[in-house]
């Protein structure tokens, strides 16, 4: 081999070496695991559980302040977000490394995968829906009020639903033109809805107003907004998750956990974890994460029994699910 061969030979080497030790890469998550996985915020980690084994499976620990995610329809891809970061980071699962970064900008505190396989983001910095494409190509902004927090889409009648935390107002945003088309004034410090599209209801729950905490959940009425009852969920009612004629409502402010029947009738309730933000649903069970006890809880939904507690990171503050792809 000539000097000059040797000297390129060597420095490829050498540039092979240094991209492998900065592509940081995290356990890969097989694609036959179901898994609930929690976005820890405290210790800047992502938990998978395993929901077939109820076991943890894998953790990841990222080196951004990640709040939020979002499991792409490919089954592989996880789009992970946060207000303080300049972009949406793309991880593969099965790869366990980052395959590309959306340039959105700070101020994204949550999103949601919308049935048009499109992905809306509420961006607190410029006070904005914003709309992606899954291929990270930014669609449109919609202007909203502000500190937009809450998303909620009706496929039924192609609209969302944008609640803001600091201004009394529920945003309709016409899924279709990408235009806002109407709004109503609701409670202060609103967040969590649910949507009873059978009844034409939009249930709300929220925080309250400084010494004043919100101990009930409000009923209007989707067309007009009209205030139609208050549910009492005390305390801080935040998210809601609707099955089967039933809602299930978590309230944060009283570690409870409310099972309530479309007519706002209490079915049964317990309390759960410490300082729960989060639920969700998968393979027919109820979880919930501990935002204080750094846990996950899956319950039975017919009578919120608790099945299992699993330990995950510090701060469990999203949850998303992954059902295999056997």
């Amino acid at each position: 081999m000539s000097k000059k061969m040797y000297w390129v030979f060597f420095l490829w080497i050498i540039t092979a070496f240094l991209t492998s030790c900065s592509e940081k890469r995290h356990p890969a998550i097989p694609e036959d695991i179901s898994f609930a996985a929690t976005v820890n915020i405290k210790d800047m980690t992502i938990s998978f559980v395993d929901l077939e084994k109820k076991e943890l499976a894998a953790d990841w620990a990222m080196e951004k302040p990640y709040a939020g995610a979002l499991i792409l329809p490919d089954n592989d891809s996880i789009l992970l977000y946060g207000k303080q970061l300049e972009t949406a980071d793309l991880y593969s699962l099965k790869k366990g490394k980052l395959i590309d970064s959306w340039e959105t900008g700070e101020g994204i505190v949550n999103g949601i995968l919308l049935e048009t396989n499109e992905i809306a983001f509420a961006d607190q910095h410029l006070n904005k829906i914003r709309f992606f494409h899954l291929n990270g190509e930014e669609v449109k902004q919609v202007e909203s009020e502000i500190d937009p927090l809450t998303l909620l889409e009706s496929g039924e009648e192609n609209k969302l639903f944008v609640l803001s935390f600091n201004h009394e107002k529920l945003g309709i945003i016409d899924l279709e033109s990408k235009e806002k088309s109407g709004e109503f004034t609701i409670h202060p410090s609103a967040a969590g809805a649910w949507l009873n599209e059978k009844n034409g209801e939009i249930w709300i729950g929220g925080h309250g107003e400084g010494v004043d905490i919100e101990q009930n959940i409000h009923v209007y009425d989707e067309e007009t907004g009209k205030l139609k009852k208050k549910i009492p969920a005390a305390s801080m009612p935040i998210n809601f998750l609707g099955q089967e004629n039933q809602v299930y409502v978590l309230s944060h402010g009283s570690n409870m956990l409310y099972k309530i029947n479309e007519s706002g009738e209490e079915a049964d309730s317990v309390s759960i974890a410490a300082n729960p933000f989060e639920m969700a649903f998968a393979a027919d069970k109820l979880l919930v994460a501990g935002y204080d006890s750094n846990d996950l809880h899956i319950l039975e939904p017919e009578n919120l029994k608790t099945l299992k507690r699993i330990k995950v990171g510090e701060g469990p503050f999203k949850i998303v699910i992954r059902e295999s792809v056997k």
